[in-house]
């Protein structure tokens, strides 16, 4: 009877111990405090080498929306962080700036730290409650002009996958591919120029657009395959995420011309289906 009984303790442990939930991914040790520095403009990335995550200057509305959008799963690149709504915010969350120091146990990369750790940090840390939903909002549609698709398919090994895990510390050597899906962006004045190489044009939608823009843009084109994209056109901070009120016209083509004259690419205002971020609750950082 004893022994019967044992069996039975037994297997209950068992049953327990392999429902029980897998630990979650989390750093080692993690430091958020108010920034000391006058922070102006977005948040300033650090060091990010294997096992380290640093950002300066950033809100905490930023890494929600790292954690919970551009890295959600641990995966990336996701949308551009300023194109995803989050909702139910206090207004400290968009305009306190921090500054995050935060260590892995192990060489975790990019995408577990700034997706699932993260998740856990702001969660723990700053009691943190949040869920989606799907919402009919203002959007831009992105299809194809009139006059065509004016885009060129990448040549064959004129770039290399990128790995965000291992992200190149400066530009490629003479000679070296470079990275698909890589960008940049320089800025004179109002003029901004910015190519992307090897992406999709659902990425660049989401990557490069909806952070330029001041609603999300859907991908509408059906274009599929990989691209170089060459655009340049002069910043109207009216239709900048965030805007508040109209700007004086920029001199030169504003980016809907310029996608529509460059790029044979076309964007239109509508309504839309839009994922969002619900904040429920959430605490300031205590001093750590």
């Amino acid at each position: 009877m004893a022994k019967n009984l044992l069996i039975a303790v037994m297997c209950v442990v068992g049953i327990l111990q392999a429902q029980s939930p897998a630990a979650r991914p989390a750093f080692e040790v993690a430091t958020i405090k108010p920034s000391a520095d006058s922070c102006n403009g977005p948040g300033r990335g650090g060091p990010v080498g294997p096992g380290r995550l640093s950002m300066a200057c950033t809100t905490v509305q930023t890494l929600i929306q790292l954690a919970f959008g551009s890295f959600a799963n641990g995966s990336g690149p996701g949308p551009d962080p300023l194109s995803i709504h989050v909702i139910g915010a206090p207004k400290w969350l968009e305009s306190d700036h921090y500054d995050l120091v935060a260590k892995a146990e192990n060489d975790a990369g990019l995408l577990q730290m700034a997706g699932p750790m993260l998740q856990t940090l702001l969660e723990d840390r700053l009691k943190l409650k949040i869920h989606r939903e799907t919402r009919q909002l203002p959007v831009y549609v992105l299809t194809v002009a009139k006059s065509g698709s004016r885009l060129l398919p990448i040549q064959e090994g004129s770039c290399s996958p990128i790995d965000l895990n291992h992200l190149p510390t400066g530009p490629p050597a003479p000679g070296q591919a470079l990275n698909c899906g890589s960008q940049r962006t320089m800025r004179k004045g109002v003029d901004m120029t910015v190519n992307a190489y090897g992406m999709s044009v659902a990425d660049f939608t989401g990557q490069i657009l909806s952070g330029r823009l001041d609603r999300p843009v859907l991908d509408k084109t059906g274009l599929s395959g990989l691209f170089d994209f060459h655009l340049q056109y002069s910043v109207d901070d009216a239709t900048a995420p965030g805007a508040a009120a109209p700007a004086a016209d920029p001199a030169g083509a504003s980016i809907f011309t310029a996608l529509q004259e460059q790029l044979g690419l076309k964007v239109s205002p509508d309504t839309g289906p839009v994922e969002v971020l619900v904040v429920d609750h959430v605490e300031k950082p205590s001093e750590n």
